[in-house]
């Protein structure tokens, strides 16, 4: 039998054969060299410099700080706590508001009677009076000063009450003033001696006078006297 004759190729034939044959694309060597000597370089100049340490401090110091903790109701639960300075820790301190109301006494010194406003300004204070004079007038340094706004009182010696411990009685007498002092209604003109239960008025102020040392009662020599 006669030999099978291949069948001539054409020209497109041939071009897409040739195409299919081309073989893929790889690096030329000397673009791996080139690579293998970067590589190389990097490692030649070893591990990179590390920062300085005051360069990390300043990053930790710019770091944002932790908000505080916050409670249920939203709000935040650390309270600024501000110190003042210049001032004692006696002002501070609470105060008592009913000590300014305690009346007060001269240490060792006790009281033998008290006058007590009745009428007029100033109704319802009480003095107490010791052993001695004791002056009635506007004065701050007036043992009984009625400062009440009744402007027909002087400030100073008005009055004055006297208690006698060898007699253990009370002496009233006037400071010769413009305005009369009057006890019972009557005017003092000279010294009147004072009981339990008188009556003195002075301008528009009228003092209800009680006394505590008697003939049944008195301090005794040591005893603030």
């Amino acid at each position: 039998m006669d030999a099978a004759i291949p069948a001539p190729m054409h020209a497109a034939d041939e071009a897409g054969s040739q195409a299919v044959r081309v073989p893929p694309a790889f690096p030329s060597f000397g673009a791996v060299s080139g690579r293998s000597q970067a590589a190389q370089a990097l490692i030649d100049q070893g591990p990179a410099p590390q920062k300085p340490a005051a360069a990390q401090a300043g990053v930790q110091r710019d770091m944002p700080m932790p908000q505080p903790a916050t409670g249920r109701s939203g709000r935040v639960e650390g309270r600024v706590k501000t110190r003042l300075l210049g001032f004692g820790t006696g002002d501070l301190a609470p105060r008592d508001p009913f000590a300014a109301a305690e009346p007060q006494r001269q240490d060792g010194v006790f009281p033998v009677g008290w006058l007590v406003v009745i009428q007029g300004p100033g109704r319802g204070a009480s003095f107490p009076l010791y052993s001695g004079v004791s002056q009635i007038g506007r004065g701050e340094d007036q043992t009984v000063r009625l400062d009440f706004g009744d402007t027909s009182i002087s400030r100073s010696n008005h009055a004055a009450i006297a208690y006698d411990p060898e007699q253990r009685g009370f002496f009233l007498g006037h400071g010769g003033k413009a305005n009369m002092v009057r006890l019972n209604n009557r005017p003092v003109l000279s010294t009147e001696d004072l009981h339990h239960g008188a009556q003195i008025r002075i301008g528009e102020t009228t003092l209800r006078f009680v006394a505590f040392c008697d003939d049944g009662f008195a301090w005794g020599k040591d005893e603030g006297l």
